[in-house]
């Protein structure tokens, strides 16, 4: 009798350990999903504009 109360302590400790573990590591999971939402890549990259011939840059005069 002793040794199956033992027993179902034993297990549900384990499942009280395995739920609280599982509770710890879906809330850094969500923390780690709230922190990089708002980080937003850009929509397009940067393009430069047309690059100017050295021609035409020391026409000025």
């Amino acid at each position: 009798m002793l040794k199956r109360l033992a027993l179902i302590a034993g297990a549900v400790a384990g499942i009280v350990f395995l739920r609280r573990k599982a509770k710890q590591q879906q809330a850094e999971q969500d923390l780690w999903t709230q922190a990089t939402d708002d980080v937003s890549a850009p929509a397009a990259p940067v393009t430069p504009d047309a690059p100017v011939s050295h021609d035409e840059a020391t026409t000025s005069s």
